[in-house]
């Protein structure tokens, strides 16, 4: 602390004070120790506001991935329960021959609806396209984007893997959605409403 002395000399200027020689500075070691507990101090307000940042964005990832998985499902859940499926006597058969079905192969689905629609679904590098159409040079829409794998599984009546188009009963699909680091997974399983 500094003390300051009253000069007892009237005629001297600045009203006679004057600052004692003993008390008249910081030491070394004090003015390291400011500057110490002054970087511990910055150190740990630093590292609480990028853990608040890094939440912040981690959750905003999550919540934005989590939308686009819910609005991907319900696309592709109301498209594949359109799918058409040829009466057969008695009984619904999914066939490649009547075009029912085109492709199903893991990574794209080709069927027509049963408004006698083309539609197809394909994963394409990090997108899930939309096919509207039969051809393979009609129009594609963007369905979903940052996924990094997208999956079709066929099931036949009793759960297993179907042998055959005529054999599918529930269409499963696996989307893994990422972005940041973060990853997060959605499945839809489908029983088109055609098939009886």
């Amino acid at each position: 602390m500094i003390k300051w002395r009253y000069m007892s000399r009237p005629d001297q200027s600045f009203s006679g004070l004057k600052l004692g020689r003993a008390d008249a500075g910081f030491t070394l070691i004090e003015i390291i120790m400011v500057i110490v507990i002054v970087g511990i101090i910055g150190l740990t307000v630093g590292m609480l506001m990028f853990q608040g940042t890094s939440a912040f964005k981690s959750m905003d990832t999550r919540s934005a991935l989590r939308a686009e998985g819910v609005l991907a499902t319900e696309r592709i859940s109301r498209e594949l329960r359109r799918i058409r499926c040829t009466t057969v006597g008695n009984a619904c058969t999914p066939t490649a021959a009547l075009t029912d079905i085109n492709t199903w192969t893991a990574s794209e689905l080709r069927f027509v609806t049963t408004e006698y629609e083309g539609r197809g679904l394909r994963f394409s590098g990090a997108d899930l396209l939309l096919r509207r159409g039969s051809g393979a040079t009609d129009t594609e829409d963007l369905l979903a984007s940052n996924l990094s794998a997208v999956t079709f599984s066929y099931l036949q009546n009793d759960g297993t893997v179907a042998a055959s188009v005529t054999t599918i009963w529930t269409i499963v699909v696996d989307l893994a959605f990422t972005k940041d680091g973060e990853t997060i997974n959605y499945r839809a399983a489908v029983h088109p409403r055609s098939f009886r």
